[in-house]
């Protein structure tokens, strides 16, 4: 008896013990597992093939590049720098598109946007050209922080002032932003303070800006320092020069506690 009962709690106690395995899928629940794994196979080889189509197909190359706003910057440069003609539309890194325009020296901003099945679409915000820089035999449209734009062979209307110097300017580069401030406060100050309007601003990188007025007399300035006395004291000189009846060639107003007449 006590045998008996002693493999009896045995065996109950390797029954219990064991883990019970995980049935698998038995009759239609198998065939329900077959099927959906079928199903996602053929979902898998139907978007490769998709994804093939999309990448071999000439339908979706770009063909049409659409350039908004630019104006400055011709659109054959855009199409060019863009380097976005023929390429798989799904592939474009519009970001890095953008970003190869905007360093054009011209172009502020560029927003690019896809249409399907082929056109890339350019958005450009161009920077505001302020005056004409010539040098030389060359003119370039130039922005208030002395940026070169585009070079030009255009008559535009301009300040303009003529560069001296004999140093090239790099295509891209900049030009003395300080020289741009001053020749505008003159154009202000000049009419208002001593009764003239210039003609002609020059430029040096030693001596700064010079007005050129209709007589052909220059009045150099330097630059953008003490404008408004510099003016006045122009005005005051000028006064006692046509009382004694003298034309100056120059009046130098750099140094305010000595002004060079000639």
């Amino acid at each position: 008896m006590s045998v008996n009962g002693y493999g009896n709690g045995a065996r109950q106690w390797s029954t219990e013990g064991r883990s019970a395995e995980p049935a698998g899928p038995r009759g239609p629940s198998m065939q329900a597992w077959v099927m959906t794994k079928m199903l996602a196979v053929l979902l898998l080889f139907g978007a490769s093939g998709l994804l093939y189509h999309v990448a071999a197909s000439d339908d979706f190359r770009i063909t049409t590049v659409a350039v908004i706003g630019a104006q400055l910057v011709p659109v054959a440069e855009i199409e060019q720098t863009a380097a976005a003609n023929g390429l798989n539309i799904f592939w474009v890194r519009q970001e890095e598109v953008g970003q190869r325009l905007q360093a054009i020296s011209a172009i502020q901003s560029a927003r690019v946007s896809a249409t399907l099945p082929n056109r890339l679409e350019v958005r450009i915000v161009e920077r505001a050209p302020v005056a004409v820089w010539r040098t030389g035999d060359a003119s370039f449209l130039v922005d208030a922080e002395g940026r070169i734009l585009r070079s030009t062979d255009r008559e535009v209307n301009l300040p303009m002032i003529r560069d001296l110097g004999t140093r090239p300017i790099p295509s891209g580069g900049r030009v003395d932003a300080k020289a741009l401030g001053t020749m505008f406060r003159l154009q202000q100050l000049l009419p208002q303070i001593a009764t003239l309007r210039p003609q002609e601003f020059e430029y040096s990188p030693d001596t700064g800006v010079t007005v050129v007025v209709d007589s052909g007399a220059r009045m150099r300035f330097g630059l953008d320092d003490d404008l408004e006395w510099k003016v006045a004291a122009l005005a005051a000189i000028r006064r006692d020069l046509d009382r004694q009846g003298q034309r100056p060639e120059l009046i130098d107003l750099r140094y305010k506690d000595r002004p060079y007449v000639r």
